[in-house]
């Protein structure tokens, strides 16, 4: 129980900083070449896309054993 409860933990603090740094990654470039919003949307979509995959990679092991 306590090593499902274990991943399920680092699962979700994983995709959120995947998320949260794509979006704060993406509002810096906006910032930095004053392109509002398009770098934020691509941050964002980009640290979705890296979050999924990396739960991904975590859970793989679980499906296979």
């Amino acid at each position: 129980m306590w090593r499902a409860i274990g991943l399920v933990s680092v699962i979700g603090v994983d995709f959120a900083v995947c998320v949260v740094g794509g979006f704060l990654l993406g509002r810096y470039v906006d910032r930095w070449l004053a392109t509002d919003p398009w770098f934020l949307l691509v941050g964002l979509i980009s640290g979705i896309v890296v979050g999924s995959y990396t739960v991904y990679r975590l859970i793989l092991p679980y499906l296979r054993g």
